[in-house]
């Protein structure tokens, strides 16, 4: 395999230096059709301690988000803008700013419910919204996935439904329940949970399987909308498109740092992609991610070696392009910025937390930072802490390999560990 060759070479370094290594590595590469970034820093030192391909565009999957906490970092306050409203004696009129909160599972609940319920009648506009559902570059088919959301200017329930089977009473449930008039449920030998793309009507063929949590994602229109929170509000809502006036007060709801913990130690991309809009309504008053990506570029490229190809808030999209030595640099500015403690607080951790909870396990955990996969996709970048204490800042790219991600890991395994080792 070239990954087994790629632990020789890596291990040449430490005795011939990095040119044989460079040489060796790119043979290898061509021979097995698949391509490999590889960049190391010491921040304390300022060198660059390896590069092979560091400055070779790569496809970074979910590490986009490290981007998408940067954003969020310098656009958002310490708690997230959920809505701009004017009261009336009669109607709370509502402009959204694309708050992943509300009502969702996975995150603490602010007060925006109580607030809301406290009108007898609801104005929500989406004039100020103009993104697409999905972002340039989603794979169309990925419309059933638990990791592909809509977007839209007022989530609610991250943007999805949960079907689940007791395992004691076996009694089917579906959250938010207002769905299951929609529901088809019936035997069959595989588990299936299955809709058509502009459709919320669900077939779900339940098997022998039992605490078998399937995820959906909603497909919304304003009728859509307007039923979902009627039924979770229990007032009347009027979906339309209402300019913003300048007058619309802030409401905010949970703190910024417990949604970027979901979103970067869990990968999630239903939040990054509402943040990066939520960022483009502090900018501009308007959600677009596009928007936020232009504001937000002009600085970041300030700062990064080379200029970044950036389409999305999670990294679903497969025209972003990065190198590995941007991904070094931006980590690098974050640590900076932010702290270690607040940082790491907030990023998976190897063997302990998030995506890498399986991996890179260790007494204390040396790897900390975001992996990201698409098909045939895999790719870490972070921070690695040293046997002997230093912290290191790298980026392991791998594109278009032909074999299982797994495999691809395990080598990775042994490549970081010998850094953890040699430095």
């Amino acid at each position: 395999m070239a990954y087994r060759l790629f632990l020789l070479f890596i291990s040449t370094l430490y005795l011939a230096g990095c040119s044989p290594v460079k040489k060796a590595l790119n043979e290898v590469a061509d021979q097995y059709h698949y391509h490999v970034g590889f960049y190391l820093y010491d921040p304390a030192t300022k060198k660059e301690l390896l590069n092979i391909n560091g400055n070779k565009y790569f496809t970074p999957a979910s590490n986009t988000k490290v981007y998408t906490l940067y954003s969020v970092i310098h656009a958002l306050p310490d708690s997230i803008p959920a809505f701009r409203y004017v009261v009336t004696d009669t109607v709370i009129y509502v402009w959204g700013l694309a708050d992943p909160s509300f009502l969702n599972p996975l995150l603490p609940q602010g007060k925006t419910y109580s607030f809301l319920t406290q009108s007898t009648k609801i104005s929500l506009s989406n004039s100020h919204f103009y993104d697409d559902r999905f972002g340039p570059g989603w794979a169309w088919d990925d419309y059933l996935g638990d990791y592909s959301q809509e977007k839209t200017s007022f989530p609610v329930y991250g943007n999805s439904i949960v079907f689940n089977i007791d395992s004691i009473s076996k009694q089917t449930r579906i959250e938010p329940a207002i769905f299951s008039d929609s529901v088809t449920i019936k035997q069959a030998e595989k588990y299936r949970v299955w809709r058509a793309e502009l459709s919320n009507r669900f077939e779900w063929d339940t098997a022998a399987c039992l605490d078998c949590e399937r995820i959906r994602p909603i497909h919304f229109s304003e009728p859509t909308l307007q039923r979902l929170l009627e039924d979770t509000l229990k007032i009347p809502v009027v979906v339309n498109n209402l300019p913003l006036p300048n007058s619309a007060q802030t409401f905010y709801s949970v703190p910024t740092d417990s949604v970027l913990k979901v979103m970067m130690q869990d990968s999630d991309n239903f939040m990054a992609e509402h943040l990066l809009l939520s960022c483009a309504a502090k900018l501009t008053d308007s959600l677009s991610s596009q928007v936020a990506i232009e504001h937000l570029s002009k600085k970041i490229n300030t700062f990064l070696p080379d200029p970044i190809v950036w389409k999305d808030g999670s990294g679903l999209s497969r025209y972003n392009l990065f190198t590995p030595r941007d991904m070094v640099f931006m980590w690098n500015e974050l640590f900076n910025e932010l702290g270690r403690e607040r940082l790491l607080a907030l990023i998976a951790g190897g063997g302990k937390s998030g995506t890498l909870e399986e991996w890179f396990a260790a007494d204390e955990p040396y790897v900390f930072g975001k992996s990201g996969t698409l098909s045939n996709n895999y790719s870490l970048s972070g921070f690695l802490i040293t046997k002997s204490g230093k912290r290191l800042i790298f980026a392991y790219m791998n594109n278009n390999y032909p074999v299982k991600a797994v495999d691809i890991k395990k080598e990775m395994e042994v490549v970081l560990r010998k850094v953890y080792e040699k430095y």
